[in-house]
């Protein structure tokens, strides 16, 4: 078994078990039955010649993103800024509840910490304690200066990673500190204060104990939540209070342990907001 690394012209680059590269073909029984092979797929091979193999099975996928192409991903860092760009807290919440809803772990890189006003810095601090609360991770870093970004990179984590965020945000300057072997096309902003996004091929790096896909993530997408308890359920702080009826969709129920927790400032009230704005949109989420 490998581990698809790379792929150019429809050709893998497979980093087998046991060390070894190969540059891989597809048998055509497997390009048909599956359609596209993805950068993180999971796949046996053959050897043919020294150094080229052929793909013979890709493994069941447990997730996959169309923005940057990878398969079987493990987690998210999710890059926001306050300011150059003014980062959006409801695009945020959104791509946390994108990676709840497809079983991805989730990290939050707040950037360009070194351009935070007393008033950043302070929303900062009340960010590290909302999402606390929530359970994830909140770094802050600048990654023009490398301000923060050992402690975060040194964190214990496995498998697969892509970072996600905002035009503008440094996702592809945050690549080019982290994977320098990589090469990256790193734009700024534009006139209208909007980042300008690249795109190029998608290869995984190994950076620490983890794999991290060099292409910056989506700036759009679209998820339709069909359950409203998955909804509920992807902000995982609600899960902390009792609520009196199983199905509490956690408006205005009697014995709401959320709606409690709300009142006594144990929930962020933005969060919560955010929340129902996607519960009244029947759980279709554009961003």
């Amino acid at each position: 078994m490998g581990l698809v690394v790379g792929l150019e012209a429809n050709r893998p680059t497979v980093l087998a078990d046991d060390g070894q590269r190969y540059l891989c073909y597809l048998r055509g029984r497997i390009q048909r039955d599956l359609g596209r092979i993805m950068v993180g797929d999971q796949v046996g091979l053959e050897a043919t010649d020294p150094g080229e193999a052929i793909i013979t099975q890709v493994a069941t996928r447990k997730n996959t993103l169309l923005r940057p192409p990878v398969a079987n991903v493990t987690g998210m860092f999710i890059v926001f800024t306050l300011t150059e760009p003014s980062g959006n807290r409801q695009l945020l919440d959104k791509r946390l509840v994108l990676a709840e809803i497809s079983g991805m772990a989730a990290e939050i890189v707040i950037n360009k910490v070194d351009l935070a006003t007393e008033g950043g810095l302070e929303e900062i601090r009340s960010m590290s304690l909302t999402y606390g609360r929530a359970g994830y991770p909140l770094w802050t870093i600048s990654s023009q200066s490398g301000q923060g970004l050992k402690p975060m990179l040194d964190a214990p984590r496995q498998g697969t990673w892509v970072l996600v965020g905002e035009s503008g945000v440094g996702k592809s300057t945050l690549l080019a500190t982290t994977i320098p072997q990589a090469s990256f096309a790193v734009q700024g902003l534009s006139r209208g204060g909007r980042g300008k996004e690249t795109t190029r091929r998608v290869s995984l790096f190994r950076v620490r104990n983890f794999w991290l896909a060099d292409a910056p993530g989506y700036t759009s997408l679209r998820l339709e939540v069909k359950d409203a308890r998955d909804l509920a359920r992807a902000f995982p702080e609600f899960s902390m209070y009792h609520c009196r009826y199983t199905d509490c969709r956690h408006l205005k129920e009697p014995g709401c342990g959320v709606l409690e927790a709300i009142q006594a400032g144990n929930i962020d009230h933005y969060r919560y907001q955010h929340y129902v704005s996607m519960l009244e949109d029947q759980g279709r989420i554009q961003f």
